[in-house]
């Protein structure tokens, strides 16, 4: 059983999952959206890239998705990264890796 970074979520498609609605032109690296951890408006930058969060107001951060699950939902390493498909159980990928792209 381990962890793989390869099977990360696509950023965007993860936080809008989180019902944050990313705004900002379509080809800028960091967008702007609500921070769910102290309920700011238009406070939290995401890269959409990498999925590093930072709010400006309250200062919560991270450096990708694994972290936003792990804080956000209150849960250890590995039952986030199994919660977002990215743990391996003997070797194998869970049957849901990823999460289908909105349109």
């Amino acid at each position: 059983m381990s962890f793989n970074r390869n099977l990360l979520p696509d950023p965007v498609t993860y936080f809008e999952n989180q019902s944050l609605k990313l705004k900002g032109p379509p080809s800028a690296k960091w967008k702007t959206t609500t921070c769910n951890f102290h309920d700011g408006s238009d406070s939290m930058r995401i890269n959409v890239a990498s999925g590093a969060w930072k709010c400006m107001n309250c200062g919560e951060g991270g450096g990708d998705v694994l972290a936003y699950e792990m804080k956000f939902h209150g849960t250890e390493f590995v039952d986030a990264a199994k919660a977002i498909g990215c743990w391996l159980d003997d070797g194998r990928a869970p049957a849901s890796v990823k999460p289908t792209p909105l349109s």
